[in-house]
């Protein structure tokens, strides 16, 4: 007799974009009774996106400090989860990030210039002491 036990809570999830066009995913996190996870002590949000080589293509991410980093794989995003016990996470990508703060590294920047393919991506959101796969799948990008 064969048993299984699974602690993965990820549901794979395709995801198509448009090259160089905005993004927007909005993902509500609900425990196994169907209500809403509770984020209150979750710390950061990251949406990751590699190429086949396991190389960061693009990266999304939210923690307790602002996301300044304008580099063009760790790109400017709206990263949020309004009210952290309705368990809604939205990500709110423009197609351009435009920073004039010499101190940021000023310029223009865009955020979905990712070439058309297909990429292995996850979705995370981490505590001080618990790190969960939300979602996984695979990041098409069309032209």
């Amino acid at each position: 007799m064969a048993t299984k036990v699974s602690s993965d809570i990820s549901t794979n999830v395709d995801i198509t974009a448009r090259k160089n066009d905005s993004f927007y995913l909005q993902v509500t996190i609900t425990n196994s009774d169907s209500t809403p996870f509770d984020l209150t002590d979750f710390t950061s949000i990251e949406l990751s996106i590699k190429n086949p080589n396991n190389v960061e293509v693009k990266r999304f991410y939210r923690g307790h400090v602002a996301n300044i980093n304008t580099d063009e794989v760790n790109k400017a995003a709206s990263v949020s989860y309004g009210t952290p016990t309705e368990g809604v996470i939205t990500i709110n990508v423009p197609a351009v990030t435009v920073v004039l703060e010499p101190s940021l590294s000023a310029g223009t920047y865009n955020n979905m210039n990712i070439l058309v393919g297909s990429y292995p991506y996850t979705l995370k959101i981490t505590s001080a002491t618990e790190t969960h796969t939300v979602l996984h799948g695979k990041f098409k990008v069309v032209d």
